[in-house]
Order: C-alpha cells, then structure tokens, then sequence
C-alpha cells in the first residue's frame, strides 16, 4: 500500500505512545545441554541444565564463557582449540520480563531480536513461537498475551556450531571435488560446508582469521511497547533527481505527481493492526545534525487489515539539504518521525528514524554523487573481532573515526564478513563515509554455491533483512553480491540477490560479484611479483590489492607465548614476508631466508635465533615494505583518475591479533602505511610517477613525471611545490590544480651524486602548507615474477570469470 502527500497537513499531536527496553540490560543467564537435531519436533529440553551462568547480551557463548575463566583465551597462541567442545553441545539463554509501567490494557508487546547466531528456537513461557535458520535477519515475536499474565520468560535455544548445515553434493559435483581438490590444494575447499549458511564465512577459518564458528545472541534484543498497532519495521529511501515522478498508489490506482528539482524521501512501514479499521500516518522531517527548515507533517489515511501489511509513503522536500561524503560537504542529516494515530488524534504508535536525501550512480566503475564525480579512496573493511557479538558502538566509533582521519571516502564491507551493527552505519552516515555493502558469501573458486529452491529461499530472507535493515542510510553507495566466486557458475545465486535488492531497495546501484569489472590484484603477495607490477595495472576500479605485515611489538607480545616463533598461528605467510621484507635490508644485516631469521655475509646465509632485539628492526622492515607496495598501487591509480573511478587497498582492519594485511591491528595500533595514508589518500596528491625498485647509484639520473591531483570540487591556483632530496631542495615549481583533475604538470630531472635515501615533495599555497609526501628510495628489486605463480595467478583470475 503506498500514498504520497505533497501538502503539509494541519494535524499537530506530540504524544508519545511507544516504549522501548533495551533487554540487554536484562539479567541474561545461559547454560548448556545435550545435542539434540534441530528438525527435532520437541525441543524443549530447558530444565535439563544443570548450571546456570551469567551471561552478556549481545554476546557469544566463548566470551561468556571467557568472563567466567571457563575457557583460556582463544586469540593467545592457539588457544581457540581448547574451546572446540563448545561447539559439540547445545546452549540456553534465559531472562525474565517485567511488565513495563506503561504496559495497559490496549497496550501491544513485542520482542526483537535484531541477529542470532545461527540455528535458534525462542520459547516465551515454555511455548515455542519461532525456529530460525540464519545470523542476520530481524526476529519479531508478540509477547502481548504472555505479559499480561505477569513476567514473561524468554529463553533462547542454540545449537551449538557442529550442528550447522553441510553442503550436499550431486554426483557431477562429487565427480568434480575428487578430481578438484588434489589440485586445487587451498584451504579454501571446493564444495566447502561454509557455503550451505549464510553465516559470516571468516568465522570458518581465514587467511587472517582463526576457525572459530560463533553462536549466540550477538545483536541488540529490545522490547516494544505500542498502541493496538505496531510499526514493526520502518525504513527509508531517498531520491534526487532533477525530475521525480511517483505514483499515488502502486496498488490500487496509477497517478503520477512531478516535481522538478525536487528530493523526494519514501518511507516503508511494516505495521501490524490487532483489528481492522481507519487511521492515519504522519511524517515530520526535521534536520538532525545542522540547522534548517523542517518539513511537513504529511498525513496519510490508511484502512487496515487485521494483522500485517506493507505501506510506502513518498513526501517532497523542496530545497532539503543533501548528505555528502565528507570530502565534498556536510553530511547533512534528518530526522523522519512517522507517527499513527486514530482518525480521532489518538495516538498508537511513534517511529523517528535517521536518514538523509543524495543521488548515487555507478556507470563504468565512476561513482557520482549528488552529481559530481567521486573518486573513491577505499578501505576493506573486515568484522573488527571473530566474536561481533562483543562488538560496541565505542568499538565502532573509534575505528571509524581513525578510517576518516586516513582520507578514505568509503569502506568495503567484505563478504566474507558481517552486515555489521546499526551503530557502524550511523557512524558512517555521520562521518561523511560511503559503504561497499556485500552480501556474506565470498571466495568460491572452483565450485558453486547451492542452487535448490530452500537454499534460494534462505537467500532471499536473509539478505532481504539486510536490506530493508541498511537502506535509510545514506552512507550506503552499493550493494555487492559477494566476494570472489564465478559469475558464471552462479547464476541462481546472482539472480536472487538482483531480484532482491531490486524488490527492496532500487535507489542504489547492484553488481553482481567482486571482481567482475573491477580487478583484485594479487600478482604481487600471493603471485610474488615485484612491487613495481602496479605500476602497469589497468582496471577502472582495483578493489583488493596488499602486503601482510608484522604488527606492534605489543600485539605480536599479547597474541603469542614467544613472539619470535610462532607466527603462522596467527596467519603469518613467512615465505612471502621474506620475499618482500627482504628488499628493505641492507647487507650484512639480518634477513628472512627459509623461514629462519640469518645474518647475509656474501650471499652465505648463517642461521641465527630471533631475539627480541632484532625483533622491532624485522617489524620495521615488514611494515616498509607493505607501506611502499600501497603507495605504488594507490599512487598508480590515482594518476589514472578518468579512466579509473576508484581504488580500495586490503586490508584496514583484523578481527584478531594477527600477522596479516591490516593497516590498524586488531588493538588499534596503526602500521606504518596507516601513518602514511593520509597522505596519498589526501584529497589534494602530489605524486611521482618513476620507476619504482631501481637500483639508485651515484651518477645515475633521477627522472620522474610530477602529477597533481584534485579530487575537490575547488580549483587551487599559484601553489608551490618544493622537491627536496636527502634534506636537499632540489626544485621549486609553481603549478595550479583544477578542480576534479589529476594532471602532468612537469618532470623532475636530477643528477645524483650519492645513492639516495629518500625525495620529499611539499606543496604550498599562500604560506601554508596544504599536501605532502615522499618515496623511499634505498631499497630495490630486480626479480621477475616466477613462472609457476604467474600461471597459478592467471588461473584464478579465469576461474572468477
């Protein structure tokens, strides 16, 4: 059902009739049991626990666990593996509810239950109301007959991880796993049993991330108290553009209204009636983080069937303030009050939500935003803990606000990860930052996802809930079918997911999988190819792309026994850091050779013992080599601003104390490219475009093509820019920037007279100084990419194709 009001109405009612306890505040008590099947028709086995314990909600059963000493600490060592047990057993969550003061005799309860990890059963009473499949969709229950008999007992049933849905294969797909799988030789599987949930995939082992299969209660749990009918779930989309046309009503009647220039702001509501009748929606909107006109109210007469049913309601805000990302303006909010009364004034029930009015396109991997051109400087973003449930809007905040300070404009949300808390999508939205929002499936090379109708139709109820959770934000730009696997051999996956986003949310753009268009680019790290491969690198978008590097001396202390040995535990590559670590050493100094850390004299490697005073020199040189590799490649793109629309480098995040890509490790630390993010991701760049890993000796000319960036809308004329080597002022350049543009603006010729440690570039506008950088120009690499890499390479690009 769907209305549209054009006209402020006259109606003014403030009162407020919707009651809302966060349960998580509630006393929680959880214990364990036996297995039993989930398609078990009785499952009540509560008074079978033996011991109750204190328990956290939103939570995990580990970290519950953890508070009490039950289990050892699953991020030190290996730890994680003397919890497995708690997968092998099922698990209760219990509390008791009040009835709330403002709970009447006309009065409507419900719980929500905002995610549950993963196979779950809530009982009110004693009496079963639902049994669920899935980790991130809404569960909503009425409580309403239960608390007017007193207290209500909510429990909650978990499977415990064992018991989670195993893929079944035809025998083609058999056939194929046998043959497969001794070639394929990855961790990743062919068919693996990952694929048959749709649950965070990391929490089944990563390459920077532990094996360890969460359940629990790990979103927020509320209680709703309304009217005699309920806004179940409200949602908003926005549109500008300079021509709207809407219909009055896609149900029963088609008159289309245009205005132009016109945002237009369409709420969806969810409203349940406990008897038909009349009543009437009312929307306000009103600015939530600046000063300036409101809008409305808009009235919308509705007739309501008893129970359930779905209403849009579109309203026009002439000259509302648009949210920008953070580089281009403010990120102007609203809030939108939706407010049901009875045609008498009479209210039933209050929603205020938050949201904001822009325009997105995709068209060739360029964003536009509101209009303009955006080019993007992007993070991946990866669950900031294995145990989300944990996870607190301070968590959030303060990784966020360290994402913003580096000069990204948008987050990746991984698909091997999360649809993270609603508290990390206010934030964004606050902030200014653009979201890359995939659905959780990710890294399927050789196989293919399940494709029968009861897998499809999970599919469709799950990510269905993502979107209609995550679309009043405005910080979300696009939604992404997943990470990594054919689109070819997955088209009744795809094909679910476009209809599904379509069905629910089709302001913003879709595309099927990543990469499709856009590259991951893994020559270098997993290909072994040489830092300066970027250089050459085409695509119009490179979405993934980075080095591991060794974390804070502190991290590497509070993860391991001995934080010399060790490290594959926590996902260490050696070989590979000893491949790119190593062109930051300096002869005659310790280096990475087989995995053992040696001193080189004359090419004749001496095994030596790490200890930790060489340990901070390795950390060093790990994190040199992962900061170079992202400035080529962030540099590179850059440059080919026009033909390229955007750039997203892996990894900002880890979800553990780990030996991984993340630029921020799992305690906050930052890395050495993090420190130096800023400034290639400054929305003003000074770069030099030379050839990377050269071997600088003295005599030698140091050549390089200097390029200016403007990624502003402002054009920046008569600045300086001053070219110092090794503290040496080596050239002064007058040059102007235009707005939108990355230009050649000269070349940078020098003879040099020693070899050179590092150039520094500074630019200058009326006295002060506006974007710096420099380039470290004391290590090389003359290697070739080994043929075999290459190969293997090349066959996990075709296989994504």
């Amino acid at each position: 059902m769907a209305g549209c009001a054009d006209k402020p109405a006259a109606r003014e009612n403030s009162a407020v009739i919707r009651h809302t306890l966060n349960l998580g505040n509630a006393d929680w008590h959880f214990g364990q049991v036996s297995r039993r099947a989930f398609t078990d028709p009785d499952i009540y086995d509560l008074p079978a626990v033996a011991e109750w314990l204190p328990a956290t909600v939103p939570g995990n059963v580990r970290t519950d666990l953890l508070a009490l000493g039950r289990i050892p600490d699953p991020f030190f060592g290996e730890q994680y593996k003397e919890s497995l047990w708690v997968e092998e057993v099922d698990w209760w969550y219990r509390c008791r509810i009040e009835p709330p003061a403002s709970f009447s005799t006309t009065s409507r309860a419900f719980l929500i239950f905002e995610g549950i990890d993963y196979l779950s059963a809530i009982f009110v009473n004693g009496n079963e109301t639902i049994r669920h499949e899935g980790m991130f969709s809404r569960q909503i229950i009425e409580i309403t007959v239960a608390l007017r008999q007193g207290p209500a007992d909510i429990a909650v049933r978990l499977w415990g991880s064992s018991a989670l849905p195993r893929r079944k294969l035809n025998g083609r797909q058999r056939l194929w796993q046998k043959i497969a799988a001794p070639l394929y030789r990855s961790w990743l599987g062919i068919y693996p049993d990952r694929s048959a949930t749709l649950k965070c995939q990391m929490s089944f082992g990563w390459d920077f991330a532990p094996p360890i299969r969460t359940m629990g209660i790990w979103d927020d749990v509320s209680l709703i108290v309304t009217g005699p009918v309920s806004i179940l779930e409200v949602s908003t989309s926005s549109y500008q553009s300079p021509l709207i046309r809407h219909p009055s009503s896609v149900i029963r009647q088609h008159v289309s209204l245009v205005t132009d220039h016109c945002p237009l702001l369409t709420v969806h509501c969810s409203l349940d009636a406990h008897q038909p009748g009349p009543a009437v929606a009312t929307i306000r909107v009103a600015p939530a983080n600046f000063t300036g006109p409101e809008f409305g109210p808009f009235d919308f007469s509705l007739n309501l069937p008893a129970g359930r049913s779905e209403h849009q309601f579109s309203c026009h805000l002439p000259e509302a303030a648009l949210w920008q990302p953070w580089d281009r303006g403010q990120p102007h909010l609203y809030k939108a009050q939706i407010m049901l009364t009875q045609p008498d004034g009479e209210p039933l029930d209050e929603v205020t939500l938050r949201t904001g009015i822009r325009s997105i396109e995709l068209r060739d991997w360029q964003f536009t935003i509101n209009g303009p051109p955006e080019f993007i400087r992007g993070l991946n973003w990866v669950p900031a803990d294995s145990f989300p449930g944990r996870l607190r809007p301070g968590h959030y905040a303060r990784l966020l606000k360290m994402a913003r300070e580096s000069g990204a404009n948008l987050l990746r949300v991984w698909g091997g990860g999360l649809r993270e808390k609603r508290s990390f999508y206010d934030i964004c939205d606050e902030l200014g930052l653009l979201v890359w929002q995939e659905f959780p499936f990710a890294c399927m090379f050789l196989g293919s996802y399940p494709s029968d109708p009861a897998y499809l139709a999970l599919v469709e109820a799950e990510c269905g809930s993502i979107v209609r959770q995550l679309r009043h934000h405005p910080a979300l730009a696009l939604w992404c079918g997943g990470n990594e696997f054919g689109y070819s051999r997955n088209h009744p996956l795809l094909d679910t997911l476009a209809a599904t986003v379509q069905q629910h949310d089709s302001t913003r753009p879709f595309i099927p999988v990543s990469p499709g268009s856009d590259a991951h680019n893994w020559d270098v790290w997993h290909g072994l190819a040489p830092i300066q491969t970027y250089q050459v690198e085409t695509t119009p978008f490179l979405s993934e792309f980075g080095l591991q590097a060794l974390p804070h001396l502190d991290t590497l202390q509070a993860a391991l026994p001995d934080p010399t040995t060790g490290w594959e535990t926590h996902r260490a590559d050696k070989r590979k850091l000893e491949r790119y670590g190593n062109l930051f050493v300096p002869p005659g100094t310790l280096q990475l050779v087989r995995g053992t850390w040696c001193v080189v004299r004359s090419k004749i490697h001496v095994p030596r013992t790490t200890h930790h005073a060489n340990l901070q020199s390795l950390i060093s040189q790990s994190q040199r080599a992962q900061s170079t590799a992202l400035q080529t490649a962030i540099e590179h793109m850059r440059r080919r601003k026009g033909r390229a629309g955007g750039v997203c480098l892996w990894q900002f995040n880890e979800p553990w104390p780990a030996i991984s890509w993340a630029i921020v490790d799992y305690f906050g630390r930052p890395k050495l490219a993090y420190e130096r993010l800023a400034d290639w991701y400054a929305p003003l760049l000074i770069s030099l475009n030379f050839p990377v890993g050269r071997r600088w000796q003295a005599g030698d000319s140091f050549e390089a093509d200097i390029w200016a960036v403007n990624d502003t809308l402002q054009a920046l004329a008569d600045c300086e820019l001053q070219v110092c080597l090794d503290e040496t002022l080596i050239q002064i350049l007058r040059l102007d920037m235009p707005p939108d543009s990355s230009i050649c603006i000269g070349r940078l010729t020098h003879r040099l007279v020693q070899p050179p440690g590092q150039i520094s570039l500074r630019l200058v506008h009326e006295g002060e100084l506006i974007t710096q950088n420099r380039y470290d120009l004391s290590w090389f690499d003359e290697s070739r990419q080994p043929i075999l890499a290459r190969f293997r390479r090349w066959v996990a690009d075709w296989v994504l194709r």
